[in-house]
């Protein structure tokens, strides 16, 4: 299953037009099924084993197809370019048969060699993937990618044959299902990349528009720099009737201001970023309708430097603990529906239970405080650029 394939609904449910004015993107979408969606920055490149962003992943989720996809509801492993799998009794041995009628764009079959090939570029330590670590896993890959092992044949990754691909792992791993719907795992058709340029060095133009060859359910029609980038339905895609969009268009917008002008101007049907704080008590009580919240697994928090005073003394670092309101600011200052978190794993993940937060009040972090000699100090904040909180809590 994949996800774009249930986007109609979402198109017909964010379009809004205005009486008289000429047709804008989304009304123009809605009638050809295209997606004009916001996509963060640009794309570095498209290459699923060098890249590390988001929006990367957004553009090569509808240009490539992993063993597996994930279901859109339930994030259950789901068949993929595999259309199913077996685990060995001990779980270390994963054995894959993929579908026959699997395509590359350019008509190619996809085979289990296209596995074993791209597993092994992903590994060679010349192309510095940094997600390389990811197949760690695989018995053997953190020492071939090393140079400890030269044979990457004692690397448990095989193909008894053209659709049958086996994983050997170092250990039992009760997610590597998941693991695998990461863009690292997918296959890129190697003969497209060696024809235009050596395989393990980056910027590889490969992955421009005319040269891409993928095997997922849109192909790559149009790449204008600093404006946006367009995929088209493929026509040899296993399933290519249950894809209803027929183009998304994504455009690279930094700003989340700008993004949500767009998208109240008509020309977007969806945005990347989230909406700006202060505009969403406004969606809240006069466009409620076009305001999603959806569950985000993610995290906000500061890292501190605990070599240097005064956040060398745990003291202090737990009297801050206490000072930062959590709920306060996910309910006063986001308003978007957060948690407030006080551990990394959020509550209720796979069945966790986080540990009990830090109890204590304000006149407790004012005394740890005194107790460490810090009754008042400055400390310095960086942070990506764009990337503070709007707006910044304190």
């Amino acid at each position: 299953m994949f996800p774009f394939l249930l986007l109609p609904a979402l198109l017909a449910l964010l379009a809004f037009t205005g009486c008289g004015r000429p047709v804008s993107r989304v009304a123009h979408g809605i009638a050809h099924q295209e997606l004009h969606a916001g996509n963060g920055t640009e794309p570095q490149d498209l290459d699923p084993h060098t890249v590390q962003g988001v929006s990367e992943h957004n553009i090569i989720s509808a240009l490539l197809e992993g063993l597996v996809g994930e279901d859109p509801v339930t994030l259950e492993p789901v068949p993929g370019t595999a259309e199913r799998w077996d685990v060995s009794g001990d779980g270390r041995v994963y054995t894959f048969h993929l579908r026959r009628n699997a395509r590359w764009s350019n008509g190619d079959p996809v085979t289990a060699h296209d596995f074993v090939r791209s597993y092994r570029r992903i590994l060679n330590p010349k192309l510095a993937s940094e997600y390389a670590y990811l197949l760690f896993v695989l018995r053997g890959a953190e020492d071939f990618f090393n140079g400890r092992l030269a044979d990457f044949a004692q690397v448990g990754v095989a193909a008894p044959d053209d659709f049958t691909l086996r994983l050997e792992l170092n250990h039992a791993v009760p997610y590597f299902l998941q693991l695998l719907n990461h863009y690292t795992w997918w296959p890129v058709h190697l003969p497209t990349v060696e024809k235009h340029g050596p395989p393990d060095v980056r910027g590889n133009r490969w992955t421009r528009a005319g040269n891409f060859v993928g095997n997922g359910p849109f192909v790559l029609e149009r790449w204008r720099t600093s404006h946006s980038i367009t995929v088209r339905k493929s026509e040899t895609y296993w399933d290519a009737a249950s894809v209803k969009l027929q183009r998304i268009h994504f455009y690279g917008i930094e700003s989340a201001d700008t993004e949500e002008r767009a998208f109240r101007a008509g020309q977007l049907h969806v945005c990347y970023d989230p909406l700006p704080a202060a505009k969403i008590a406004a969606y809240q009580r006069d466009r409620p309708h076009l305001l999603r919240i959806d569950p985000y697994l993610g995290n906000y928090f500061y890292r501190v430097n605990v070599t240097k005073p005064p956040l060398n003394d745990v003291r202090v670092r737990r009297a801050l603990a206490l000072a930062i309101n959590r709920e306060d600011i996910v309910t006063v200052v986001t308003g978007a529906g957060q948690l407030p978190a006080y551990n990394l794993t959020p509550p209720g993940t796979a069945g966790y239970t986080s540990r009990a937060k830090i109890s204590g009040t304000l006149d407790d972090a004012r005394r740890l405080l005194a107790e460490a000699g810090s009754a008042g100090f400055v400390l310095g904040l960086i942070a990506a650029a764009g990337r503070l909180p709007d707006p910044m809590p304190t």
